[in-house]
């Protein structure tokens, strides 16, 4: 869990270079990753152009570049340089989970919502979208942190729970052509 009030800014920075609203403190993380047998869903190579979403208008233009590789999408270049490593896993419809993985860091996790062809609204997954019922289940609070999930169950409860939701906030992604 990254311990800063911006958390929620951060992750989908890092995720995939996309800006989320500041103060969304309730994102969920986990020690290591929970969703496995990820596959290359988007192909073996991304060139993305990445955009942060803030009051029905795009800012903020990066680029990043990854490849598959032993089993996620390894970061090889772009213009922001604070993206790291993750996994796409299907979740519902045309909707996927992803999976930031960072050496020594929280995993964190996000929603891809596929808006067109190559085109992705990508919001984090927020313990606060979920029930009390929820949290109380699979929640394991740390001093000055959000929620920090230990199983694949809890990741999709809280997963279902964001996706029925309108996000407040997000990034827009498009895919690009490979060059």
């Amino acid at each position: 869990m990254i311990n800063h009030p911006n958390r929620g800014f951060r992750l989908v920075q890092r995720m995939l270079a996309v800006a989320s609203l500041a103060l969304l403190a309730g994102c969920i993380d986990s020690a290591e990753p929970l969703l496995g047998d990820a596959r290359p869903l988007l192909g073996e190579r991304l060139n993305l152009q990445l955009y942060a979403m803030r009051k029905n208008a795009v800012y903020d233009p990066a680029t990043a570049n990854f490849v598959w590789q032993e089993g996620r999408y390894a970061r090889t270049g772009g213009t922001d340089t604070s993206l790291h490593d993750f996994t796409l896993h299907p979740f519902r419809g045309s909707d996927l989970i992803a999976q930031e993985i960072q050496a020594g860091a929280p995993v964190n996790y996000a929603i891809l919502r596929k808006l067109a062809e190559g085109t992705y609204l990508v919001f984090v997954v927020d313990e606060a979208d979920a029930d009390k019922a929820t949290r109380k289940k699979f929640c394991s609070k740390r001093p000055v942190a959000g929620c920090t999930v230990t199983t694949r169950q809890a990741v999709l409860a809280f997963v279902h729970a964001s996706a029925a939701k309108r996000p407040l906030a997000g990034g827009l992604v498009l895919l690009l052509a490979e060059q």
